[in-house]
């Protein structure tokens, strides 16, 4: 019997660490572009924007995002997702679990969806990186990429509510030892602004 614990234990571990591989190899292939001009951006040229970096093609860019940056938003988000510094957690319309068989790529970042409905309605739209990204991102996304507890990459079904906000953890561990002292661990969960 504890052989079969302590194998289930190794296969989840390893599946838990081919998933970050995997994101991270997504992340390290997402060429990101201006959300301004289009262009390709710079790892250089960047703007603090809701708890991410943005990058921008040029000196003139960031003027032009700080000035509205409600215009250029959308297209900020799926830059910050396809860099790795947003997480999908669920489906950005209707926030239920995802479903691995109802994705898009949207400009080169792959978006899963929770039903057909939602994939198709991405499919139909005009402008997918509005539809997906110009709402309410708290939905379907989180800035959250680490556990505060290990500093791992987050597991998205392991996850407990708190000040009104999910926080993720990388294991079933994890969150006892959060709730068991929350404030030891808040301090490093992102900070974003809301407005």
């Amino acid at each position: 019997m504890k052989s079969r614990i302590l194998f289930a234990i190794v296969i989840g571990s390893a599946l838990a660490i081919a998933q970050s591989l995997v994101a991270a190899d997504k992340a390290a292939d997402y060429q990101a572009k201006c959300p301004v001009s289009g262009g390709p951006a710079k790892a250089d040229k960047t703007v603090d924007f809701a708890g991410g970096k943005v990058q921008f093609c040029c000196e003139k860019c960031p003027e032009a995002f700080k000035a509205d940056s409600k215009k250029y938003a959308a297209k900020a988000a799926l830059q910050m997702v396809g860099t790795g510094q947003l997480k999908q957690v669920a489906c950005p319309y209707t926030a239920r679990p995802i479903n691995a068989d109802a994705v898009v790529d949207v400009e080169g970042v792959e978006v899963a969806f929770c039903c057909p409905n939602c994939k198709a309605a991405t499919e139909k739209a005009e402008d997918k990186v509005a539809k997906v990204f110009g709402g309410d991102l708290s939905k379907g996304f989180t800035a959250q990429t680490k556990c505060p507890v290990s500093g791992q990459p987050i597991d998205v079904a392991k996850s407990v509510d708190y000040k009104g906000a999910k926080v993720y953890f990388c294991c079933g561990k994890c969150p006892a030892a959060f709730e068991k002292d929350p404030a030891k661990f808040a301090g490093k969960l992102p900070k974003v602004e809301t407005k």
